[in-house]
């Protein structure tokens, strides 16, 4: 079930005003109710083996999908530690200059 409340508060903390979380909210549960098929949508116009293939296939997929996040943000972290490691480095090099500049003046 989709917490609107929740979702509104989410909002709002990023900096949406309240309008335009409320108008967020009503855009993706107009979606939702308009173009999403609940779980007794698909088990009217499915067997009951079909559903069962479609649900196993949907959780195979969803950790597929977790699992390429998790991918994601390490490879976000290691970027993030090189970036670190390259800054520190340029920072020390600015200071070496700095410093051999003021010996010479």
């Amino acid at each position: 079930m989709f917490n609107t409340l929740k979702y509104a508060k989410i909002l709002e903390e990023v900096g949406f005003s309240r309008e335009q979380a409320e108008t967020s909210i009503k855009i993706l549960v107009d979606i939702m109710e308009d173009r999403l098929a609940t779980k007794d949508d698909l088990q009217r116009f499915m067997t009951k083996e079909q559903f069962l293939v479609f649900k196993d296939e949907f959780l195979e997929f969803k950790i597929a999908t977790k699992h390429e996040f998790q991918e994601v943000r390490q490879l976000i972290t290691q970027v993030e530690s090189k970036l670190t490691i390259r800054m520190g480095t340029m920072l020390a090099a600015s200071i070496a200059v700095l410093t051999a500049l003021q010996k010479l003046i």
